[in-house]
């Protein structure tokens, strides 16, 4: 592995990987240390409502893959789900973190299931939201989110992928509104037209069937019941039954917890709360 060189850039730690600077930030006390692993848009703000809840059971430890948000937007090589898993053993050398528990999120799953499967020695627990492969839709969603930016802006990016995981009964609600003001705002920060197709194309061709069996660490399923995908017959690949069957057919000795009427892989968001103490509480018995 190469050896990391730390430089702060206007108080904000960072790594320099091959060439590019990547952001990370390290807060709160306890053991295990837990890694977070957003989507390509919300990043580590898919767990801002979590961090009061974590921080006084673990430290977390929260980072922006290449081309994404505060790190740097260098495409002096492809992006790979690949590329990002090694960057990250990277920043958990910088923060002196040999061995984390890791929780993995929306498009973030692949490089977390990627890395629990690649860099077993460092894993001591996996909570994972069971996306391991990309399929048409999949693909065709991708495709789309490029134009949509392209045309309408990138803020409306964030109601491209609202519409396609919150209920209608959610997204046109209060609380529905109140996300797509602050969802925006994260979209913008962290989305930028000069890396946003080759984020997306590096997603593409995901399929993890393979790492799913050589995952080694305790494993947690975690996901939200309620979301737009369940109705819809042509996404039923990513619907919650689908995604809990798929994952279970291949490793079926793992734990799940189902947030009751929280968005799929929005439910650290819409749930905070009831996420977070899932997690601590599952962590604390691994540790009984």
């Amino acid at each position: 592995m190469r050896r990391p060189l730390r430089n702060r850039e206007e108080g904000m730690p960072k790594v320099r990987v091959d060439g590019a600077n990547l952001w990370y930030g390290v807060r709160g006390e306890g053991e295990p240390p837990l890694t977070l692993i957003g989507g390509f848009a919300l990043v580590d703000k898919q767990f801002e409502f979590c961090e009061p809840y974590l921080t006084p059971h673990h430290r977390i430890l929260q980072w922006h893959y290449r081309g994404v948000g505060k790190s740097d937007w260098t495409q002096s090589e492809p992006y790979s789900v690949e590329r990002w898993v090694d960057d990250l053993a990277a920043i958990l050398d910088a923060a002196g973190i040999e061995r984390t528990a890791l929780w993995c999120t929306s498009t973030g799953s692949s490089i977390g299931l990627r890395f629990a499967a690649k860099y077993p020695e460092r894993m001591h627990a996996l909570i994972a939201y069971p996306f391991i492969r990309v399929d048409d839709t999949w693909r065709n969603i991708y495709e789309a989110s490029w134009w949509v930016g392209r045309v309408f802006g990138i803020e409306q990016l964030s109601r491209l992928y609202a519409g396609v995981v919150l209920p209608a009964d959610v997204l046109y609600s209060e609380e529905g509104i109140k996300y797509e003001r602050w969802a925006k705002k994260q979209y913008a920060a962290n989305v930028n037209m000069a890396t946003l197709k080759a984020v997306l194309d590096a997603y593409a061709n995901v399929d993890l069937t393979a790492d799913i069996r050589n995952i080694e660490c305790p494993t947690l399923l975690l996901m939200g019941d309620d979301s737009a995908l369940n109705e819809n017959e042509r996404m039923e690949s990513a619907s919650h039954d689908t995604l809990m069957r798929e994952f279970l057919v291949i490793k079926s000795d793992v734990d799940k917890a189902e947030i009751a009427g929280a968005g799929s892989t929005y439910c650290m968001i819409t749930k905070p709360r009831e996420c977070c103490e899932a997690v601590v509480a599952w962590l604390a018995g691994l540790q009984d």
